[in-house]
């Protein structure tokens, strides 16, 4: 099945109240006057919406200043909390980030893109751009690749059309051919790799989580260069990140 399509006909007031939504996401507060600037639109008609999500307490005001309330974070913890990855993978990427030293992700895919879900950091862990609920394309990093290899090639297709296939670094794959044989690559040795494909020295490797047969996500480490190469990225590390993936399957197997 491939990406949900657009609807023959958009709500328009449900489009134009999630626009102020996203652009207060991006720009981390705004006045009517900027978000009216920015969305096109008549002031008064941005001062209306965000009244009503001011009453609705999705937004908050101080000093003429509008923006996210922390009401979106209760739904978000509410809709995590709910996956079945949630509820069992903690404990095991918790030891796999204290075994590797690095940080270790849960990551799914939702309408063609990867969400950063759980997040556990080892001693040695660095800090990455990845944060938990970020939402980003799937070519560029090991879990995305991961959970590419193993959905079905309609759906492939279907996203690299929508979101293509951008340029993050010198070292993103940007052929679509060359993705495809990369995927081929990562379902016959059972896992993927990130060598600065995303950020240039920052390299990651990931496994997928599988369900009766489906891909449900992806379990991976991330770190720098320097400690994620040689034999430790082709032995020990890959070897860790396969376990966690078992251990994973076997819990939702069973829970």
């Amino acid at each position: 099945m491939g990406l949900d399509k657009p609807p023959k006909r958009s709500v328009k007031t449900a489009t134009t109240v999630f626009g102020i939504i996203e652009y207060l996401l991006e720009a981390g507060g705004a006045d009517v006057a900027e978000i009216a600037d920015a969305q096109g639109m008549a002031r008064s008609t941005v001062h209306n919406h965000l009244a009503t999500l001011s009453n609705l307490e999705y937004v908050v005001k101080a000093d003429g200043t509008y923006r996210l309330s922390l009401k979106f974070l209760n739904h978000g913890m509410l809709v995590r909390e709910e996956l079945p990855l949630t509820q069992v993978a903690p404990p095991i990427i918790e030891q796999l980030s204290a075994e590797t030293g690095e940080v270790s992700w849960i990551i799914v895919e939702e309408h063609g893109r990867a969400v950063y879900l759980l997040k556990e950091t080892g001693e040695n862990a660095v800090k990455t751009r990845g944060y938990v609920g970020k939402r980003t394309t799937m070519h560029d990093i090991a879990a995305g690749k991961a959970i590419l290899a193993h959905l079905p090639e309609q759906k492939v297709t279907d996203i690299i059309e929508t979101y293509g296939l951008p340029r993050r670094s010198e070292n993103t794959i940007t052929d679509e051919e060359a993705l495809y044989s990369e995927l081929e690559t990562v379902r016959e040795r059972g896992y993927a790799i990130n060598k600065g494909e995303t950020t240039k020295k920052v390299w990651a490797m990931a496994s997928p989580i599988m369900k009766h047969d489906s891909v449900c996500g992806a379990v991976g480490v991330a770190g720098p260069k320097h400690r994620m190469s040689g034999e430790r990225f082709t032995d020990s590390m890959p070897a860790k990140v396969l376990e966690a993936a078992d251990t994973i399957e076997l819990e939702l197997e069973y829970q």
